[in-house]
């Protein structure tokens, strides 16, 4: 159960995200056109005006109209000036207030089949209006158009009539790119608009519009705005999201291929994405080419979602070690108190974020110059068009996937801000603010936000708060038109209520409520599994390393070196000098079976006895039989040790060596390189066995050379192990340098044959030389 303390600090970023959200509102009502417009007449009224307007056209109506609310206009082909941006332009940051008292946003589409009494060609008329019933947009669309997509024959012009009943012959007419337009004034228009009208070309249906501005004004702007300048601002925008999305689908991949992949929350995003939207798409839809479209189109975002939530959460869990989210807790019906946080935090965080979008467009509408280019809220709701869940999911996505490259860029300290100029960058282009400067701006703070609520609460805040700050501006707006958007109004509401009751619910429950194992991703599983060998490696090797000599021993008129080179896995090569009571010294290479930790172990144990095992009148043969015993009695039943032990007496360089299955030393004379043939086998496995001693003379410039099995059997890249000849050959070179040289020599040669590939096994080099 939350603390007090937690409850107070809850309680306060509620009140701190309320406080925003109802700035952010006030802005609105204050601003935003589509905000200002609570009062909108019923359908009945639009279903009339859509027969009034048809009929000086020539149209007849022959069936039901279909009525909605829409946030912009999206019925004409010519796309090449935004209205709402135009409107801006020419009457500045009044054009809020004109936008407001016209109707003009949100607006209301009316569409019925029709047919032209002049010709008998029937078709559908799509008619958008403002909420005072003006039409602002028109379209009709051929049926042979809604039938297949081909060329139409029809070039009729009738529907100038619907915004001029008089017809008017338009003032300029001109080709604009690929279209031919004609631009006409409208009457008694205060401020001056222009109706901007298209006849059929290619598969484009006749269309106009109305546009704020002169003949003259626009005609110019028509005139400057090229081919190529349009494309580029075009192409600039489809690079980017083709960029964006070439790299989501190469993650995808990746991850599938790789098998560190989850699908599972992904597919539920993706159908729930689908069935939320599809009934809208389908009921704006007049024929079977407009039902595939829809298809197509609400499919396809559903598929987007899919893939972009699965590689976003999957590339998270597979940078962030032991990475858990109150979103597994959810999955298996164990909601607690952390989780509880999480959805009340980022129900709060999503409440600010919505706030402050809002307030950014109407603080950046103020401003001389900058213009809105779409409304704040996308109507319909859950159409063919981005809805509320795809939009909050994918803000998440963003971060999810921003932070990870953060993080995969190796500035950890500065992931945060790394992931807040990241994300800002590509939120910035979903403000609809014609200034970058000012839309970047309040993304960076946007963005900044949501890295804060991952950073403290988790995924789970994140994702609510994203989904928080698209849907609770929505669920707001469509309770203010509920006659008109009934079933998305309990909708929006019941997902913006929802993290209330279940936060509550979870903060309320004991702590332990969340304990036990969480039913994640066999993909995260197995990773964690990883994770916990290679931490159980790295900890062996760190305790092999610790059982080296942490110094080489200084013996007057004799050079000792030796070096230790780790595999990929603990293994259990080991060296070591002991000192007895007579002054000489005692050199022990040797290598344990197997990795992992009775390997350790078994080092230990070798390391211990010769500590305890050698004294001064024991030869090395007798400490190898006694070692023997120990690791019989103690060790492993499968692991034995191989060992060279020399007791070497510095004054007169005389020596004993005895082996126990270990490589045989190497003497080396000048150019004279040979092997003591000291077969025998290896301590603690199999029958018992005796070793023998074999003695020594080491004369001034002589070197031993002591070696593990690692050495010789590196590969190359083709296979062929490094072998005996090529270090008989190099050591007959480097014999008259001192051993620190001999030993660079011997690792430089070896590492050129076996390549930079981790080794397959340890490496273990002890080199010992008489001065002289």
């Amino acid at each position: 159960m939350a603390g007090p303390e937690r409850r107070l600090g809850l309680l306060a970023l509620g009140a701190i995200g309320i406080a925003i959200f109802a700035i952010g509102i006030a802005a609105a009502f204050h601003r935003l056109p589509e905000w200002r417009n609570r009062s909108v007449p019923d359908q009945s009224f639009f279903a009339v005006r859509l027969q009034q307007t048809a009929a000086p056209a020539g149209l007849r109506i022959e069936s039901l109209p279909r009525v909605q609310l829409r946030s912009k206009y999206v019925l004409t082909n010519s796309e090449l000036l935004s209205e709402r941006e135009t409107a801006y332009d020419v009457l500045g940051p009044s054009a809020a207030d004109w936008l407001a008292r016209e109707g003009r946003g949100p607006f209301v589409e009316a569409a019925a089949q029709t047919r032209w009494t002049s010709g008998g060609e029937k078709g559908q008329l799509r008619v958008l209006f403002s909420l005072r019933g003006v039409p602002v947009s028109a379209t009709w669309i051929p049926e042979e158009l809604l039938r297949s997509r081909s060329a139409a024959t029809s070039s009729r012009l009738e529907i100038e009539r619907m915004f001029m009943p008089r017809q008017q012959t338009p003032e300029v007419e001109l080709t604009v790119m690929t279209e031919t337009l004609r631009l006409a004034p409208i009457p008694r228009a205060d401020p001056p608009e222009v109706l901007i009208s298209t006849a059929i070309r290619g598969a484009n249906a006749p269309g106009a519009k109305r546009v704020v501005g002169t003949v003259a004004d626009l005609r110019s702007r028509m005139e400057n705005l090229t081919l190529g300048s349009f494309l580029t601002t075009r192409m600039e925008s489809m690079v980017a999201r083709a960029v964006f999305w070439i790299a989501v689908v190469v993650l995808f991949l990746v991850l599938l291929v790789r098998r560190r992949i989850e699908l599972k929350k992904g597919l539920v995003l993706g159908v729930l994405s689908i069935a939320l939207s599809l009934p809208g798409a389908l009921w704006g839809s007049s024929s079977w080419i407009e039902v595939l479209d829809a298809l197509s189109s609400v499919l396809g975002k559903g598929v987007t979602l899919f893939i972009l939530w699965s590689a976003a959460e999957s590339w998270v869990r597979s940078t962030v070690p032991g990475f858990r989210t109150s979103l597994d807790t959810l999955r298996a019906g164990r909601l607690g108190p952390k989780g509880g946080r999480a959805l009340l935090a980022g129900w709060s965080i999503g409440a600010a974020v919505a706030g402050i979008w809002l307030l950014a467009i109407a603080v950046g509408t103020m401003i001389p110059g900058v213009s809105t280019i779409d409304g704040s809220i996308r109507l319909p709701f859950f159409g063919t068009n981005t809805s509320p869940i795809e939009e909050g999911a994918f803000r998440t996505c963003l971060i999810m996937l921003v932070i990870c490259a953060g993080l995969r860029s190796k500035l950890l300290r500065r992931a945060p801000v790394v992931a807040t100029i990241m994300g800002a960058l590509v939120f910035a282009t979903r403000i609809p603010l014609s200034s970058f400067g000012i839309a970047f701006t309040a993304s960076l703070l946007l963005v900044a936000i949501f890295v804060y609520a991952y950073a403290e609460f988790g995924l789970t805040a994140l994702l609510t708060a994203a989904m928080m700050s698209a849907v609770l501006s929505a669920a707001l707006f469509s309770l203010l038109h509920f006659s008109w958007v009934p079933l998305p109004s309990v909708l929006l509401l019941s997902l913006a209520i929802l993290p209330l009751p279940l936060g509550l619910l979870g903060v309320r429950r004991a702590d332990d409520v969340e304990d036990g194992p969480l039913p994640l991703p066999d993909f995260a599983r197995r990773l964690e599994d990883e994770n916990r060998l290679k931490y159980e490696m790295d900890l062996l090797a760190r305790m092999q390393l610790g059982l080296l000599p942490k110094v080489m021993p200084q013996v007057e008129g004799y050079e000792i070196v030796a070096r230790s080179i780790l595999a990929s896995e603990a293994g259990g090569d080991l060296y070591d000098f002991v000192f007895d009571s007579a002054g000489r010294i005692w050199i022990a290479a040797g290598d344990v079976s197997g990795h992992g930790y009775s390997c350790a172990i078994a080092q230990a144990m070798t390391k211990a006895g010769l500590a305890s095992l050698v004294e001064a009148e024991r030869t090395p043969a007798m400490v190898l039989q006694r070692l023997d015993l120990v690791l019989r009695e103690i060790g492993s039943p499968r692991t034995f040790t191989s060992l060279s032990l020399l007791r070497l007496d510095p004054l007169t360089g005389e020596a004993l060596v005895s082996n126990a299955g270990h490589p045989y030393p190497w003497i080396v004379r000048g150019t004279d390189v040979r092997e003591l043939d000291l077969p025998s086998l290896p301590l603690g496995l199999g029958p018992t066995r005796q070793y023998t001693d074999t003695p020594l003379s080491i004369a001034t410039g002589t070197t031993i050379v002591l070696f593990s099995d690692g050495l010789f059997e590196a590969h190359d890249q083709h296979g062929r192990p490094y072998g005996f000849d090529r270090l008989r050959e190099i050591l007959g070179k480097v014999s008259r340098r001192p051993a620190s040289a001999i030993l660079t020599a011997i690792l430089e040669d070896w590492r050129t044959h076996a390549g930079p590939a981790t080794p397959a096994d340890d490496t273990t080099i002890v080199v010992v030389k008489r001065g002289g």
